[in-house]
């Protein structure tokens, strides 16, 4: 066992070139993961002999294996290492690139018709509803909610507005291509997660109130 590979859902898979590395938000971290829900130094990857541990460095969100928070922990073959809402899979070996398939030509066009079929003109999809009030969960600070919600301490209600729906649409893409239901699930578990960091920053944000 002597190379670890960080494998995300999609892009480009993370070799882990160091030991320790430091993974986190912050642009000096080994292997940066620039997400709202990843602390700036949130967790160290080190090697122990021939086998690889990640140790949490106190993050606000949490390091996870296969759905269980972790503060130390042996890295398996297969596992899902989450940093925050940031997932991956565990890999020993380097990745395998597919073969390029040969592209088939494209069909020809059909000729146009004699009359042309009416086009239904495109309709502005509706704004996005104000979403529910968080269910109750478990208590954050407003320093964890913050760091949660990308945004210093003391922002203002509108910032925190702003900064909560930008990231909740990014989390609705996510949730909408996520390619299996364990992944879905972890989605709308940081979705609940987002909006009780609001909560705690903007009481009453997400009621729909009339300011």
């Amino acid at each position: 066992m002597n190379s670890l590979w960080l494998l995300p859902p999609k892009g480009e898979p993370v070799a882990v070139a160091k030991t320790p590395a430091l993974v986190g938000r912050e642009a000096g971290a080994d292997i940066v993961v620039a997400h709202s829900s990843v602390s700036r130094r949130h967790a160290l990857i080190e090697r122990s002999g021939d086998e690889w541990q990640v140790a949490d460095q106190k993050s606000a969100n949490g390091t996870w294996i296969d759905g269980q928070r972790v503060i130390r922990a042996l890295l398996r073959a297969g596992q899902s290492l989450r940093f925050g809402a940031v997932p991956f899979e565990v890999s020993f070996e380097p990745p395998r690139r597919e073969a390029a398939r040969p592209v088939a030509p494209a069909p020809a066009a059909p000729p146009p018709p004699a009359h042309p079929t009416p086009v239904e003109p495109i309709r502005a999809q509706p704004a996005l509803a104000a979403p529910a009030p968080a269910a109750p969960g478990p208590s954050v600070s407003a320093a964890q909610a913050a760091e949660l919600l990308g945004v210093a301490p003391g922002a203002s209600r509108d910032e925190v507005r702003r900064q909560y729906q930008k990231i909740y649409n990014d989390y609705q893409i996510r949730l909408t291509n996520a390619p299996t239901a364990s992944l879905k699930r972890m989605y709308q578990k940081s979705v609940q997660e987002l909006k009780a960091a609001a909560e705690v920053l903007a009481p009453g944000l997400l009621g729909g109130e009339r300011e």
